[in-house]
């Protein structure tokens, strides 16, 4: 499953490295885009490169396998310094991002020369497999992974400082939802970091954990990965699922209108404004259709209401439990199946519904939602039992 995991987000990083491949050529000069290409393809090495059936066929790591920890590391190092880089140009006020860039330049390399001494001082044997269990003893290496995770830590928390600060500018809600992805990312990037460097002092000091390091952490990196492959395409999928979830929502709307549309259709067939067949229209038209249609069937409806059956039906409602607009929804919803079976019959009232509030369309909507929903409740067979006996004669 640990493998199956691990090759799932090698295949997401690589898709990744190259669709933005295909648009760093769109705009080669762009330095966030080289910044984000740069990491998605270090991130992506590191993962490859660390899989036994492809470094053990590689005659340079063959002859020395736990050289592919020190370069996986490094990769992992420029990785996220790129991601680090990415962010810095996003958050920095004008003016400032070629010197914040120039200072993290230099802690990179401070940091990428102290791993390589210190690996090459270690000199750790042919395990790469199981590489803090087997070496955090000899000397030197605990000093190695501990700087090449303060680095991976630190840099995490920085990327988690400026999301954040980043996110309070951001106008789109996709884009702070990016960077609230990012955020996460880099929260997985620490804990990743300190699991490492906690597992690797244990081992240290002889108190070894009684679980294995690598699983866990292959499954930190994955989600670190994952969250900052999601938060960087927020930008692409984002509006796109923000448009179907709005068409969803539009449609579920008319979906729950339709049942009172169709009842006020079949009496008066005269108030459609174009033929019903319109499968095929959007959705936004045929909700704004069905919501003029059934204020027009309401209209049509004034000499057949009947003020006795709303007030029954509010009466009803609030001994219920009922209040405010959907108690308001109940009463019209018992006062229109009550005037369709009097225009039905031809049973003239000669009163008025009461002068509908003057409603935004959306604030009209969501009353004639609650209004279509409280209709379902209401039969034409329960409406007409509420009718005194003088109507229903």
């Amino acid at each position: 499953m640990l493998r199956a995991f691990h090759l799932a987000v090698i295949a997401l990083a690589w898709i990744g490295v190259g669709y933005k491949l295909l648009d760093l050529r769109r705009r080669p000069n762009d330095l966030g885009r080289l910044a984000l290409c740069s990491a998605l393809l270090f991130f992506a090495s590191a993962l490859t490169v660390g899989l036994p059936p492809l470094y053990q066929r590689i005659p340079w790591f063959a002859d020395s396998p736990s050289l592919v920890r020190l370069v996986q590391h490094g990769l992992v190092v420029l990785a996220v310094f790129s991601t680090q880089l990415l962010v810095v140009q996003l958050a920095s006020p004008p003016g400032r991002t070629a010197a914040n860039v120039r200072v993290r330049a230099a802690v990179m390399v401070v940091f990428l020369i102290a791993m390589i001494v210190l690996f090459v001082a270690a000199s750790p044997g042919d395990a790469a497999e199981d590489f803090v269990a087997a070496y955090a003893t000899w000397p030197f290496v605990t000093e190695y992974l501990l700087t090449f995770l303060g680095f991976v830590a630190v840099v995490m928390a920085d990327i988690f400082r400026l999301s954040l600060r980043f996110t309070r500018r951001a106008t789109a809600g996709y884009l702070r939802a990016g960077l609230w992805l990012w955020a996460g990312s880099s929260s997985a990037g620490f804990a990743f970091a300190a699991h490492k460097a906690a597992y690797a002092l244990m081992t240290r000091f002889g108190s070894r954990p009684p679980w294995t390091e690598g699983p866990v952490s292959t499954t930190l990196a994955g989600l670190v990965l994952t969250l900052f492959v999601a938060g960087l395409t927020a930008y692409g999928w984002g509006p796109r699922i923000g448009a179907a979830l709005r068409w969803w929502s539009r449609y579920r709307t008319y979906r729950a209108l339709l049942p009172l549309w169709k009842a006020l259709y079949e009496v008066m067939p005269d108030i459609v404004l174009m033929s019903p067949a319109t499968r095929r229209a959007p959705v936004d038209l045929r909700l704004y259709r069905c919501v003029i249609e059934i204020l027009d069937g309401r209209l049509a409806l004034r000499a057949y209401w009947n003020t006795e059956v709303a007030r029954a039906a509010r009466e009803r409602a609030r001994a219920a439990g009922l209040t405010g607009p959907r108690l308001d929804a109940a009463a019209e919803a018992a006062a229109l199946a009550a005037a369709l079976e009097a225009r039905k019959r031809g049973h003239v009232t000669g009163q008025q519904p009461p002068v509908l509030p003057d409603l935004g369309m959306a604030e009209e909507i969501r009353r004639l939602v609650l209004t279509a929903r409280a209709y379902r409740r209401v039969t034409a067979r329960r409406a007409g039992e509420a009718l005194p006996a003088s109507v229903r004669a």
